[in-house]
């Protein structure tokens, strides 16, 4: 397996979206949808910023990634060696924004779908909320599990239309209307 961290300088997760957008850009041209994972991570020293974790099974040599990396985004440092990358490992922390089975469960569906036809070992729902197999989740564009003490997770919450993703599309910024 390849795994690198790429690192643009992303201050929030619109960057660290824009980021993977990047990277598809540049390796997902005619390979299959869940040919790597592309995981967020914060990173605190010396600045707190996201960083991108690839992991990639079966995937180029890390030099020749390094070197493509290198050439497409002059403006990311490819590195082995970051805190980001243990996290990824370790399946401890890190958001997951690329993973096998995203597109199909970036629909509405249920709790047992998304579990049986993805990466995701687990939906949870967060405030108490108990879930069952049969629970419709309308995770419709838009679906960030997270890495937790070795599982991937997806956390959801009730919104007007039902059961959600936790994490929204479109972030508001924390007192953005005063």
């Amino acid at each position: 397996m390849t795994t690198l961290a790429v690192d643009t300088d992303a201050r929030d997760l619109a960057g660290a979206e824009h980021l993977v957008h990047r990277l598809d850009e540049v390796l997902g041209a005619g390979r299959p949808e869940d040919a790597y994972v592309i995981s967020t991570h914060v990173v605190r020293e010396p600045t707190a910023r996201f960083v991108a974790v690839l992991d990639w099974p079966g995937g180029p040599a890390v030099e020749e990634l390094t070197a493509l990396l290198a050439d497409r985004l002059p403006d990311a440092y490819v590195t082995l060696d970051s805190p980001a990358i243990a996290e990824a490992e370790a399946r401890t922390a890190g958001r997951l924004a690329r993973y096998p089975g995203r597109r199909s469960i970036e629909t509405v569906t249920t709790v047992a779908a998304v579990e049986a036809g993805s990466v995701v070992d687990a939906v949870e729902g967060l405030a108490g909320i108990d879930l069952e197999p049969a629970d419709t989740l309308d995770l419709t564009g838009f679906a960030r599990p997270v890495w937790r003490e070795g599982r991937c997770v997806l956390l959801v919450q009730r919104a007007a239309a039902g059961l959600v993703p936790f994490e929204a599309r479109h972030q508001i910024p924390c007192c953005s209307d005063h």
